[in-house]
């Protein structure tokens, strides 16, 4: 699996989590593969079909074709049952509108998605803000004012630098300026976060 097809945040924390964990790998790669599905079509019937066709991959466990050979560690009766379960919450997803009832059902994929991680020997947690405005994100979500008056002011809890940085340039420059969120950006705000973290140890 190529670090080309998760998402830049993704990739990083692969690289200094997850080298030898085929589970979150995995799991990171269907996640992408997922919210990818947003910028392929603006049909939502359309997305729910690729969405069902996964599903049912995983389900029968199909994982002779171009994409399934990549989710070959959900065989795992245990995992197969968690990631159908994510998969159907974020079928439900799709034609939501409502901001709050979007977030309501990330919570729940949140919850799957680090009962997965725990169950491949990690003790990583993935924020659910950092999941929610990934998909916004990509979603390309058109009510700003509705994301600035429910979040802009939240205290958000998050434990991982590389999520936290992507929710700072998320909010700093798609919410207030409407910009694209880059890999470039990113990361030069990234650099400058552990910059200042060094800092603050030799002060």
């Amino acid at each position: 699996m190529n670090s080309r097809n998760l998402f830049y945040v993704r990739s990083l924390q692969v690289k200094f989590y997850f080298k030898k964990n085929e589970i979150v790998k995995t799991l990171f790669f269907l996640e992408n593969y997922l919210f990818s599905l947003l910028k392929q079509s603006d049909e939502d019937l359309v997305i729910k079909l690729k969405v069902k066709w996964i599903y049912d991959q995983i389900k029968n466990n199909n994982y002779t074709n171009e994409l399934t050979k990549n989710l070959n560690v959900f065989r795992d009766e245990i995992l197969k049952k968690q990631i159908l379960n994510l998969i159907e919450f974020f079928s439900n997803v799709i034609e939501e509108k409502e901001l709050n009832n979007i977030f309501d059902i990330f919570k729940k994929i949140n919850s799957i998605f680090n009962s997965i991680i725990k169950y491949s020997g990690s003790n990583f947690v993935t924020s659910v803000y950092f999941q929610f405005f990934q998909y916004i994100y990509r979603d390309d979500f058109k009510n700003i004012g509705e994301l600035k008056k429910g979040f802009l002011n939240n205290q958000m809890q998050i434990n991982d630098k590389f999520e936290d940085i992507f929710n700072e340039v998320f909010f700093k420059f798609y919410i207030l300026k409407k910009k694209k969120l880059t890999k470039s950006l990113y990361l030069f705000y990234l650099l400058i976060s552990f910059f200042k973290k060094n800092e603050s140890k030799i002060s």
